[in-house]
């Protein structure tokens, strides 16, 4: 099975299009916040680590762990690598390492920023706004990318946040279509249309459930090559 890939699904079309829409925005009218969001298993968070590496954006996945402050210092350190400013100090108060981030950002103002899982941020306040304050003091982007009821959580919790989000994107369950350009770029053989009937049906339309099945059907049929070829035992 070929690894590695980001297959241009209809999810992954739309969710390159509210970026571009942010990209193409009035600046000084619009903050760059945008929110993708969806049930598990529909390709979020592979779109927001392969985009982000094609396309030289900043990604950041936040954890159960994350603090404020731990968030600014790798955020600073991605700038710091992304825009060639060096060993930038990541030490310090949180504040102080923050604004070490806004400055960077300010000389940058085409800086693409993907946060995933957004939702573990819902629960701290001061996260939530100091990834806020990034969309209100600079130009950047800011793409949070959460679970399927990330919208109604954040509408919950801040109103006004909800309010900055210029773009949402709903990733839904692939179609046929989707499935089987899944399955004839990351199969090492090219499937026929009963086996990618097959795993479009028993994959539901959820993509981490479709690769599941392509490995083992793949596994199957190296299994049963390897069977093949062995020599019959002679008594």
């Amino acid at each position: 099975m070929k690894q590695g890939k980001l297959i241009t699904t209809a999810n992954v079309v739309k969710a390159d299009r509210a970026i571009e829409y942010l990209q193409r925005r009035p600046k000084l009218e619009l903050v760059g916040l945008g929110l993708v969001y969806g049930k598990p298993g529909l390709g979020k968070s592979t779109w927001a680590s392969r985009t982000a590496f094609s396309k030289g954006y900043i990604y950041l996945r936040l954890e159960s762990t994350t603090t404020p402050k731990n968030f600014a210092q790798r955020l600073l350190s991605s700038l710091a690598s992304r825009y060639n400013y060096g060993n930038v100090p990541t030490c310090g108060a949180t504040n102080t390492i923050f604004k070490r981030c806004m400055a960077i950002l300010e000389n940058h103002e085409d800086a693409v920023i993907i946060v995933d899982e957004i939702d573990y941020a819902f629960s701290n306040k001061q996260l939530l706004g100091a990834i806020r304050d990034i969309v209100d003091e600079t130009l950047a982007i800011v793409i949070l990318v959460g679970m399927q009821n990330a919208k109604d959580k954040l509408l919950q919790v801040n109103e006004y946040y909800f309010d900055r989000c210029n773009v949402f994107c709903e990733f839904s369950s692939s179609d046929k279509k989707d499935i089987s350009e899944l399955c004839r770029q990351v199969m090492d053989k090219t499937p026929n249309d009963a086996m990618q009937e097959m795993i479009y049906r028993e994959s539901t339309g959820n993509l981490r459930r479709a690769v599941k099945l392509i490995y083992g059907v793949e596994n199957a049929i190296a299994g049963n090559q390897n069977s093949s070829s062995q020599p019959s035992e002679i008594n």
